[in-house]
């Protein structure tokens, strides 16, 4: 934490986590208050999942290929314009559910180029020596925004009204990309010379089928990432429907998951990981699924709130863990590549929120929930069946 530049990428990474967490809590919230349907916010995870996607694979080519410092700043400010407009729309009472579901698309464009530019750009801040440290302190400061999201957004719909939040996640997005101006990576963002697009691709491609610890863990990634989606778009019908509480309780519940989140990154950064960090992706994958299936039972909202805060850290434990396997395999020259490929994987979270949300519609929230868990524990178990490379994997601590 002595570097200056560290700590003005853990200060971006909290701002950028509020603005992205304060999207998702609001986006899934107001849809779902406007239609009262589960499949409006299947369309909404649809929308997400396609733009992020698309944008993924083309983010991480230019990744390797231009200045992630300034493909973040973009990122940023497609966030802030799009929200900016719905928050327009709705207090001139001209707001439609396509409205949020178009916004939603352009934040999942956003999400996909910033998340595989940040990705990409921590090994620049860094030396390699505090590396793996630097990636599990930024999981705590990503996870204490989706504390402080939920929060703010609570006191701001208690206050004002939901369409202000849009206004701020506005005003947060714009911040962001004054702090990420500042940045001053130790080594260039900007990559030498590259070949044709396709042979940047079919490199990519080589170095992950090669590997299947890379493999591994992006199925890994995927199946948690569906897992966390699921469990986020549903957690509004689940609030109103299971646990009988309003906006306020709510936000409550999102920031639970937040706590447990920051609570386990901070285990991570303070603790250096676990020796056999195999084993451990494999058993904090399970137990995620069981604190979900019983949040979706429980119909108490202080049981729920501790279930939800340990899907939470469990879920930050198993992240960081993947995060530092993907950082440490790799060579700085395919990073930008392989962060887009992780970006593809973790569309798997509005993807969860569609396919659960489709489900949710005639098999009620917490069955679909249920559903979704038992497919992640099952996918889990083969994992950890059928790739001994990556239920072998040590970490030096």
């Amino acid at each position: 934490m002595s570097s200056i530049e560290l700590r003005k990428f853990l200060f971006g990474t909290v701002i950028w986590s509020i603005g992205n967490q304060m999207v998702t809590v609001t986006q899934t919230y107001v849809i779902f208050d406007i239609t009262k349907s589960s499949l409006q916010l299947a369309i909404l995870g649809a929308a997400v999942v396609v733009t992020s996607v698309s944008m993924s694979l083309a983010s991480g080519i230019l990744a390797d290929r231009l200045s992630r410092k300034t493909l973040l700043m973009c990122g940023s400010v497609a966030t802030a314009s799009s929200m900016f407009a719905v928050g327009l729309l709705i207090i001139t009472d001209q707001i439609e559910p396509w409205h949020i579901q178009v916004a939603g698309g352009v934040h999942g464009a956003a999400l996909a180029l910033d998340w595989t530019a940040r990705f990409s750009l921590i090994p620049n801040m860094v030396h390699r020596n505090i590396l793996a440290r630097a990636v599990f302190f930024d999981n705590t400061f990503f996870n204490l925004g989706r504390v402080l999201a939920p929060l703010m957004w609570g006191g701001i719909v208690q206050f004002w009204g939901y369409e202000w939040t849009y206004f701020t996640i506005a005003g947060v997005m714009t911040l962001n990309f004054v702090v990420v101006a500042t940045y001053r990576p130790l080594s260039s963002t900007v990559g030498a010379a590259h070949q044709a697009i396709w042979h940047d691709v079919m490199e990519i491609a080589t170095v992950i089928r090669s590997n299947s610890i890379l493999k591994g863990n992006l199925i890994f990634t995927f199946v948690n990432a569906l897992l966390m989606g699921g469990f986020i778009y549903l957690l509004t019908p689940i609030a109103r429907e299971v646990y009988n509480v309003g906006a306020g309780e709510y936000s409550q519940l999102f920031a639970s998951i937040g706590i447990g989140a920051f609570v386990g990154g901070l285990f991570l950064g303070l603790s250096g990981g676990f020796k056999r960090t195999g084993y451990a992706l494999l058993t904090t994958n399970v137990l995620s699924a069981g604190f979900a299936i019983a949040f979706a039972f429980v119909a108490s909202f202080y049981f729920g709130f501790g279930f939800a805060l340990m899907f939470g850290l469990i879920g930050a434990i198993h992240i960081g863990l993947g995060s530092i396997s993907l950082q440490m395999a790799i060579t700085d020259n395919v990073r930008g590549r392989l962060a887009g490929i992780y970006e593809v994987a973790w569309a798997g979270f509005p993807l969860g929120g569609f396919v659960f949300g489709a489900m949710a519609e005639p098999l009620g929230s917490s069955n679909s929930l249920m559903i979704g868990c038992i497919f992640v524990i099952v996918v889990t178990i083969s994992i950890g069946a059928f790739n001994p490379q990556l239920r072998r994997l040590r970490m030096r601590l």
